[in-house]
């Protein structure tokens, strides 16, 4: 079973796919100079150009899914929200096969898996 595949193409988030595909982790800023993440064309704070980022996070929170819902994703697998180091209040998703041993606040960072030609950015511990 393959795994779902993100739109990459969206005029919103285009740029963060190509960054990812190139093996960068890219956030948008806005016009008055914060993150706008997830990013979005529209609004009050638009984002006016993207910035690279370490690739280096804390995780906020996480969760275990023990039964499974999507046969793409079989349990036990964990989800993990972290938040970025350089970027404060920017958090991306990710998940992780079975239960890793975790703990709030431990150092995670990227690492980049290809999704049928897609690649996704995904977080481990550091």
């Amino acid at each position: 079973m393959s795994l779902p595949v993100p739109r990459t193409t969206d005029p919103d988030s285009a740029e963060f796919w190509a960054g990812a595909a190139r093996g960068e982790l890219l956030v948008a800023i806005g016009q008055d100079g914060t993150p706008v993440h997830p990013p979005r064309v529209t609004g009050v704070n638009t984002p006016v150009r993207w910035v690279r980022a370490e690739g280096t996070a804390r995780l906020h929170t996480w969760t275990v899914a023990r039964h499974t819902v999507d046969p793409a994703f079989p349990a036990p697998y964990t989800v993990v929200l972290v938040e970025l180091d350089d970027h404060p209040g920017v958090r991306f998703a990710g998940h992780l096969p079975g239960t890793p041993e975790l703990y709030a606040g431990m150092p995670m960072r990227v690492r980049f898996t290809d999704r049928d030609g897609t690649v996704v950015p995904q977080w481990i511990p550091a």
